[in-house]
């Protein structure tokens, strides 16, 4: 049998495709996007494994040409988070070892306008993958506490993250105002930092007294 290295990009589309294929089968023979989340774990812990006893080493090249070949595949994506998985030790690989499927966190971030935001939700899925011009980028799939649908927040290189184990109770207005006045009439408030001031971050993590499973600050 021909070794990987030595084929022609064709083949080793061709070859990384049949082995997914596989995957997929040996768990259930169905299409990979009807599959339950479950199922759908297995089947990557199980290409992954095989890309591993393989020694399959992946490249921009390779995975550029089974995006191309294989659009609306989950075979692009799979092979994007296992190469970042493999090759690169970073932040946000580390935060893919630690947000499991199914576990119940509090994420603690910056919103668009710069001010933090607290969400209690389940995590369903992470991928490490390239965005926009940045070289790589952590995509969060999770259900929020209360929430039917499933949302998603890219964090970028230069954003902060705080995540921490079960669902905390954090009060962002205290986190983010002091209080100048408050009597029956009226309460003032001012802010206590500009926005996207990493003080935020460090206030969070003094208020809530316990160490993130995940800490990405800049």
């Amino acid at each position: 049998m021909m070794n990987f290295n030595d084929m022609n990009m064709v083949q080793k589309v061709d070859y990384l495709s049949d082995m997914l294929a596989n995957c997929i089968f040996d768990v259930r023979t169905i299409q990979y996007h009807k599959m339950t989340q479950g199922e759908q774990l297995q089947v990557k812990q199980d290409f992954y494994q095989a890309l591993k006893a393989e020694n399959i080493a992946l490249t921009d090249e390779i995975i550029k040409a089974v995006e191309e070949t294989f659009t609306g595949s989950p075979l692009p994506s799979l092979l994007r988070e296992y190469g970042y998985t493999v090759t690169q030790s970073s932040e946000f690989t580390e935060a893919v070892e630690q947000l499991t499927e199914g576990r119940k966190v509090t994420i603690v971030k910056f919103n668009d306008f710069g001010w933090p935001v607290v969400m209690n939700t389940v995590i369903e899925r992470l991928e490490v993958k390239p965005y926009a011009q940045y070289k790589e980028s952590l995509k969060i799939v999770h259900k929020p506490k209360r929430k039917r649908t499933s949302y998603y927040n890219m964090i970028l290189p230069q954003e902060s993250l705080l995540v921490f184990d079960g669902w905390l109770n954090i009060d962002t207005d205290k986190l983010t105002n002091n209080v100048l006045k408050d009597n029956d009439r009226v309460t003032v408030k001012q802010s206590k930092y500009g926005c996207f001031d990493k003080r935020f971050m460090i206030d969070t993590l003094d208020t809530v007294g316990v160490n993130p499973i995940v800490q990405i600050n800049h």
